[in-house]
């Protein structure tokens, strides 16, 4: 395919002078602008990537989901970087990646949904699809809890690329993202600093890290998640092994924009993570840093909003 407009000298200088989460979104983010829809991560602290991935995700949870999840949807979301905030610390390891860091295993991002001309949106997110878009009361709290649990999916399967023998359906018996047992799903109406409303969720999930075990797979760097969280190192995995079981504690707020080109649900994600550590050290980063009270600020900084004309 030819590149118009875009020298091969440039592309060139492009490659060397950027990371692979450069070039990640360089070649994948999309304008969301152009569809009407403002979205800009603010008050980004240390630690993780500060531009945002913004990626279409239709075929995407088509895809993890066998076809279940049918909408048109784009996800805005950033990770943990190779800047390291704290000592100690594993070096040459993104934070996502790092049992050391506050971020590990941890996200924030945004799902844009659109309330599409087929209805697909309206039938996913609303518990009565013929109801009020923008009746909080009306949102599926299932579907709500099915994004973090098919992005996670995601990550874990990418997390498996190339591994020989390790096929789809193996994957699929083995993968679980459960409420964990005991625990309780908070619901409630939160307010943010425009004083618009959201319908907030917030729980704990029993998974496993998407830590891929380099000796068993083949991870490519743009075609997996290698390009923004990278490859674990030996010292990772002095820390805690390949997959390893976590607890993902986290909050998913969802509102509607009745915007008038392209009417969309936003629904904000993000999380901390408990584990333990080989050396029997028990880690939450939800409770034991501030990693909570800084993922909140990001929601209460977030710009999102219709496209003003």
């Amino acid at each position: 395919m030819r590149l118009k407009k875009f020298p091969l000298i440039m592309l060139l200088l492009l490659f060397v002078s950027c990371s692979a989460a450069d070039l990640a979104r360089f070649v994948r983010n999309v304008n969301l602008e152009k569809l009407g829809v403002h979205v800009r991560l603010a008050g980004v602290p240390a630690g993780i990537y500060e531009k945002p991935f913004m990626i279409k995700f239709d075929s995407m949870l088509s895809d993890i989901s066998d076809g279940v999840v049918m909408i048109r949807a784009y996800n805005v979301y950033t990770v943990g970087s190779y800047e390291k905030v704290a000592d100690p610390c594993i070096q040459n390891v993104t934070n996502f990646i790092d049992p050391t860091s506050k971020f590990k295993d941890a996200w924030f991002g945004v799902y844009i949904i659109l309330d599409d001309e087929k209805g697909l949106g309206r039938r996913f997110m609303l518990a009565d699809p013929g109801g009020d878009p923008a009746d909080l009361a009306n949102l599926n709290d299932r579907s709500l809890l099915m994004l973090p649990e098919l992005d996670q999916k995601i990550i874990l399967w990418s997390s498996h690329q190339n591994q020989d023998g390790y096929t789809w359906e193996k994957f699929s018996a083995d993968f679980r993202f459960t409420r964990r047992e005991g625990s309780e799903l908070k619901i409630e109406t939160i307010f943010d600093r425009r004083g618009r409303s959201w319908r907030r969720l917030t729980g704990d999930f029993d998974t496993r890290s998407a830590l891929t075990d380099t000796a068993l797979t083949d991870m490519k760097l743009f075609s997996s998640i290698r390009n923004y969280v990278g490859l674990p190192t030996e010292e990772v995995y002095k820390q805690v092994d390949p997959w390893h079981p976590i607890v993902i504690t986290g909050s998913i707020a969802a509102r509607y924009f009745a915007c008038s080109g392209a009417p969309f649900w936003a629904v904000a994600y993000y999380n901390g993570s408990a584990y333990t550590t080989k050396q029997g050290k028990q880690i939450s980063t939800w409770s034991q840093t501030d990693v909570r009270l800084v993922l909140e600020k990001m929601f209460d900084d977030l710009e999102i909003d219709c496209v003003k004309k």
